[in-house]
């Protein structure tokens, strides 16, 4: 049985970070991945784009280094990123891995049981990022023959049925997608959760950059109000359109129909 000092599980820009540190420290380590480096960017939908300023993108040993700093990455070119970034320090990654199970040994490290079989570790870091559960808040009381699909299964506006889509989720994602189908022609209804707005720039300058000038981004989690503030959402600052204000207002008349909603085609958020 293969035993390493440190096993990583997941390849996405955490787990690639995680290597890198280890690389550098000499340390023998592997990086398991159930799909391919950045598997979770692969699914985003066509259009995607990340909402912070490109400038932001910045790994341990490789940043961003293109040449539009303040614009916004779509989907395959955050995925080409990672996958640069791990081939330039050689980061020990077995793709295609899935993990049943990690179990405790005796003598203080970890068996993992994988689809690849079984291997050993001293340390063990997880690495598969948040908000990987589905949540549909009041989908039992939607008729069962509207269609249901969460982020993952939006592609674009053409591959819904055509009529009225209910968007529940206000936060970057849900608004980034009811901009898109709005725009595409499409009636839609936003269920606005509490994901806070704020302008995309202010002063001709990205609200990120401000978060990070003010010192924002640099409190510890000793200076949240409590635990419960770590799963705040993000501010809403997406600026993929107009549509944004328009849509949201429009939410605001619609969104007390969810527990009953019909002849509409509900994306999750």
């Amino acid at each position: 049985m293969e035993r390493f000092e440190v096993a990583v599980v997941g390849g996405g820009q955490a787990g690639l970070a995680v290597s890198h540190e280890l690389t550098g420290a000499g340390v023998e380590h592997v990086v398991l991945e159930r799909g391919k480096v950045g598997e979770t960017w692969r699914r985003r939908w066509d259009t995607f784009c990340l909402v912070t300023p490109n400038w932001t993108v910045q790994l341990p040993g490789g940043h961003y280094d293109g040449d539009d700093p303040d614009g916004y990455l779509p989907r395959d070119e955050v995925v080409a990123f990672l996958e640069r970034y791990a081939t330039g320090f050689g980061a020990p990654v077995r793709e295609g891995v899935d993990i049943a199970g990690i179990e405790p040994d005796a003598d203080g490290g970890f068996t993992l049981r994988t689809s690849d079989g079984e291997l050993r570790a001293n340390s063990v870091v997880l690495a598969t990022g948040a908000y990987q559960r589905q949540h549909r808040p009041g989908a039992k009381t939607l008729p069962p023959d509207l269609l249901q699909i969460d982020i993952d299964g939006y592609r674009h506006p053409g591959a819904l049925p055509a009529g009225r889509v209910l968007v529940v989720g206000s936060g970057q994602s849900g608004c980034q997608i009811a901009e898109e189908l709005r725009e595409a022609g499409r009636e839609v209804v936003l269920a606005c959760g509490r994901a806070p707005w704020a302008s995309r720039s202010l002063g001709g300058r990205d609200i990120v950059w401000w978060a990070a000038e003010t010192g924002f981004l640099d409190q510890p989690g000793t200076a949240l109000a409590g635990p419960a503030a770590r799963l705040a959402a993000n501010v809403q600052a997406t600026d993929m359109g107009a549509a944004t204000t328009s849509t949201t207002a429009r939410s605001r008349r619609w969104a007390s129909r969810l527990p009953g909603a019909s002849s509409a085609r509900p994306v999750t958020g």
